[in-house]
């Protein structure tokens, strides 16, 4: 009788072939071959924060690692570098100890398997399936999606990968208790768990759904890669892994860094160019020190939680069929990042549906919150409402310019359809009054600090 050998055979896309590109593998991206390639320049742990039960931090708590031991991390970093707590997940972890240690308020499904989502978020639920070779999203039944994912690995006719699928509206989003260190600083909960702010929308008649993206159920098979992005609105993200593993490449978001992010997305042939290799070696000291360094490689194991900090650009490589929850926030920590991404959406003409949802209106409506004192300690960095500023200011240059690009009058929609004129009156007004507070804040600016300014026209 003949052994059939399990070892997965590569798959030449024949697709392509025809199409005049070079010889390439249905089941393996090229770029996965640099991905193996990358290695650190130091010790992961000078790289990114690694929280350990012996932490400093811990010494007050008894080397109980708590929601307040992460917040105070969150705020010694600023979250300007990415943060991992190995074996956070108590469902996943064998250790006893490292349960005691581990007191924070989360809550993720255990043993769950693409079957179980699947009856949970319904069988006929619409998901969108990226092809892993050409990084192209079609839509699925969650269905569909099961049975491939589900097959035997030889039988699958190329690999595909789920990384959009938001259960918000699902079964499987009571399963969920996000975090509470990231509730503390998302700025979406923050202003809808407020109760004047709710009181200022329906007293003006102000329309806003709360956006839904911090319950995400990540689906991919072995081989899966995601190229190389920086995640809708430069947000930042938590991310757990139940099944599987997963190893990430990221890039810090430094001038130069976005600069070459930038011209990489407005490549023809974006998805044959490999975007470390864009990427100048630091030769100098940059600002913050988190970003000093040349890329970082983090591998996330089944239980630990990683915290991805706002507008650092990566990719992601599955070494064997994984399932991961985790989800986007927007942060009052990082709000000139939020922005300058969101203008780098722009240029690189990023479809509305794959942007933050409402950001503009939601820009907007933070800045009345800001104007009016609620919760004024959070946001009271002068960059932070500077940045803000600037972004009005640059919107409203938008408004009053007299073009008639297509595109200019795309933008000048977006913008008036998004500004909440109810509540804050005439814009003019608005930013005086706005640039009026600022004024408080200025007097302690030490000297030669120069605020990021976002521009929103090209």
């Amino acid at each position: 009788m003949k052994r059939k050998s399990k070892r997965h055979q590569p798959k030449v896309d024949y697709v392509a072939l025809n199409d005049g590109d070079q010889v390439r593998f249905i089941n393996r991206h090229p770029h996965i071959s640099h991905f193996e390639q990358f290695q650190n320049d130091r010790p992961i742990h000078n790289l990114i924060y690694m929280v350990r039960p012996n932490d400093r931090k811990t010494e007050k708590t008894n080397g109980i690692i708590n929601d307040a031991i992460i917040n105070e991390i969150i705020n010694e970093t600023q979250l300007t570098k990415p943060i991992l707590i190995p074996s956070a997940n108590s469902h996943l972890n064998p250790d006893p100890e490292l349960k005691r240690v581990y007191q924070l308020d989360f809550e993720f499904p255990k043993d769950l398997t693409v079957s179980e989502v699947t009856e949970l978020v319904g069988k006929d639920t619409p998901v969108e399936v990226m092809d892993v070779l050409t990084q192209e999203n079609s839509s699925w039944t969650m269905l569909k999606w099961r049975d491939y994912y589900n097959a035997d690995p030889n039988s699958r006719d190329r690999i595909r990968n789920v990384i959009s699928l938001e259960v918000s509206d699902s079964i499987l989003e009571k399963l969920i208790q996000i975090p509470r260190f990231v509730k503390d600083i998302d700025i979406v909960n923050c202003l809808w768990s407020s109760s004047n702010f709710q009181n200022h929308l329906n007293n003006h008649a102000i329309n806003v759904s709360k956006p839904k993206v911090t319950k995400y159920c990540l689906m991919s098979v072995q081989n899966s890669f995601t190229d190389f992005h920086i995640d809708f609105g430069g947000t930042s993200v938590y991310y757990t892994v139940l099944r599987g593993r997963k190893t990430f490449i990221l890039y810090p978001p430094t001038k130069e860094n976005l600069k070459s992010y930038e011209q990489w997305c407005n490549m023809p042939d974006q998805n044959k160019v490999w975007f470390g290799s864009l990427v100048k070696p630091q030769t100098r000291p940059v600002f913050p020190s988190s970003y000093n360094n040349n890329g970082i490689k983090i591998e996330v194991m089944p239980g630990d939680l990683l915290i991805l900090p706002s507008g650092w650009i990566h990719a992601v490589f599955t070494p064997e069929d994984s399932l991961v929850i985790g989800g986007n926030f927007l942060t009052y920590l990082n709000i000139p990042t939020h922005l300058l991404i969101y203008d780098i959406e722009y240029r690189t003409k990023v479809p509305e549906r794959y942007k933050f949802p409402s950001f503009n209106k939601l820009i907007w409506l933070l800045g009345y919150f800001i104007l009016k004192g609620h919760d004024s300690g959070k946001w009271s960095s002068y960059e932070t409402q500077q940045s803000l500023l600037t972004f009005y200011q640059a919107q409203l240059f938008v408004l009053m310019t007299k073009s008639t690009d297509k595109s200019t009058g795309r933008i000048k929609s977006i913008i008036k359809n998004s500004i909440p004129f109810k509540l804050i009156g005439s814009i003019e007004g608005f930013l005086d009054e706005f640039q009026d507070s600022l004024q408080y804040l200025r007097k302690d600016q030490p000297e030669g600090l120069t605020p990021k300014r976002i521009k929103m026209n090209n």
